[in-house]
């Protein structure tokens, strides 16, 4: 699963760390090392933690670790649990794994339209590798619609705000 890879690798590189001297740091720090490390009982121990925070970086490897089956019983369903709450938090890399799953119906009811908007997103807000991948996702997603479908598709994007999140 390549896009997994791109997915975790795009969630460690663009964390956006807070100081280096809080709690929420350390921790996400501490999980990060473990899963890097191959010790994904720890890791999923932090980002558990974190995530009960409403961070959205811990959210979305709780979300990769579910998808790949790292350190848990794969579970598509969860995955996309974790990448729905991250990505409503705003996080590119979450709303580009999530497009992905509604994209082709794993974890949850396959969904084209939301799963252009959630490319969109992660499109403009990602780093350069996830707006990479985010375009591709969503120009496969639009080839063959209608040009009156597309701009409704984006006044959709328009009002859409992210819930609060907790300090990454």
């Amino acid at each position: 699963m390549p896009f997994i890879f791109l997915l975790a690798a795009a969630a460690l590189a663009v964390s956006p760390a807070p100081p280096a001297s809080t709690p929420v740091a350390t921790a996400l720090d501490a999980g990060i090392d473990a899963y890097r490390a191959g010790n994904f009982a720890a890791a999923r121990t932090q980002f558990a933690a974190l995530a009960d925070r409403d961070s959205a970086v811990a959210e979305t490897m709780l979300g990769t670790m579910y998808a790949r089956g790292e350190g848990v019983r794969s579970d598509a369903a969860t995955a996309v649990t974790y990448y729905y709450r991250a990505a409503q938090r705003g996080y590119p890399p979450a709303q580009l794994a999530l497009a992905q799953a509604m994209a082709a119906g794993k974890g949850i009811a396959a969904d084209r339209d939301t799963a252009w908007l959630w490319a969109r997103r992660a499109q403009q807000r990602g780093d350069q590798r996830t707006i990479a991948a985010a375009t591709a996702v969503a120009a496969a997603l639009a080839a063959g619609r209608s040009p009156t479908d597309l701009a409704a598709l984006e006044n959709r994007l328009d009002g859409w705000r992210p819930w609060a999140s907790g300090r990454d």
